[in-house]
């Protein structure tokens, strides 16, 4: 328990609250297209569709940690269509591939906290 309190303790509420909305989003969007059919999806899609939303504000996190180390403070001024295109994209991926990137972030908050 201790370990859960502080891998969410290191993340900033809002952080958290925002990613898992646009999980949550996400999850009702993919859940939505896989029942529309006459046959309802199997349960395991089902759970790994509920682990990815749970993963997901971690794997977000390691996306943000790399962006801002790659970017820094630049300011990039580009259309805002194409920009809130990307980042459906980037999020839909990063949701996509929570289970795998997900413990990147755990671990990294993990050691951060350990450290601290």
């Amino acid at each position: 328990m201790e370990f859960l309190r502080r891998i969410f303790g290191a993340v900033d509420r809002a952080y958290l609250i925002r990613a898992y909305i646009i999980g949550g989003v996400i999850f009702a969007l993919y859940g939505s297209f896989i029942s529309y059919g006459a046959k309802s999806a199997p349960a395991p899609i089902w759970i790994v569709f509920s682990i990815s939303t749970l993963l997901f504000p971690f794997s977000k996190l390691v996306w943000d940690q790399v962006m801002s180390v790659m970017l820094g403070r630049n300011m990039f001024i580009m259309n805002a269509v194409f920009l809130m295109f990307a980042k459906l994209v980037i999020n839909v991926i990063l949701w996509a591939c929570a289970i795998i990137i997900a413990p990147i972030g755990i671990l990294w908050l993990w050691h951060r906290t350990r450290a601290g």
